[in-house]
């Protein structure tokens, strides 16, 4: 009798010892996942303002610093490469799989300092006509990326040009905003790489 009662004792007091064990372990885990949760949100939080001020960012930089120096190729030199180039340029040009995701790309707005300029070259088939135009924003710091309040603008036409380039000269600094659009005369609209070729940029 006393030894049955001793084995069942100790039956309890094992019994007892693994459900305390398990709780241990499921404390733990909660522990575990809880700081899992933490870090993820916290990587998060971090890094989603990061990689938006890191976007912002390229649109500002080109004003203030020329990457392209590192490797000898400046603003200037490329814009004058371009201006020797393009009355080779076709008008069109065969579509790939990435065409999309460069269009996606193409600059289309940047800040710019006080007498900087940016340039437009273009190659157009005959009988067309070019309107492009760019537009200054009101200031609103990093904001503007995204949303832009128009305050002036400047604007320049080409009639039937077949290649060439098209220069504009911000007299105050800020962030501007192009626009272009190409039609065949008298007046049907044509699409950017099927029909003509543009490209802005810094000069």
């Amino acid at each position: 009798m006393g030894l049955e009662i001793k084995q069942k004792s100790r039956s309890q007091s094992w019994q007892k010892l693994l459900v305390e064990e398990s709780d241990y372990r499921l404390r733990i885990r909660g522990v575990k996942r809880e700081r899992t949760f933490r870090r993820m949100y916290l990587t998060v939080f971090v890094s989603v303002p990061a990689f938006f001020l890191l976007y912002c960012s390229l649109f500002y930089i080109g004003a203030f610093i020329d990457p392209g120096k590192v490797v000898g190729v400046s603003h200037s030199q490329r814009a004058e490469t371009t201006k020797q180039t393009v009355s080779t340029r076709p008008a069109s040009k065969p579509r790939t799989l990435l065409s999309p995701l460069s269009d996606a790309f193409a600059l289309n707005r940047i800040y710019l300092r006080q007498g900087q300029s940016i340039q437009l070259s273009y190659a157009l088939p005959k009988g067309t006509q070019l309107h492009a135009k760019i537009k200054q924003c009101k200031s609103f710091p990093v904001l503007e990326v995204l949303k832009c309040k128009f305050i002036g603008e400047q604007e320049k036409r080409i009639r039937n040009g077949n290649t060439g380039i098209l220069q504009f000269t911000v007299s105050e600094p800020g962030f501007y905003y192009f626009e272009d659009e190409v039609i065949a005369l008298p007046n049907t609209k044509l699409k950017l790489h099927h029909d003509y070729s543009l490209v802005w940029q810094r000069s």
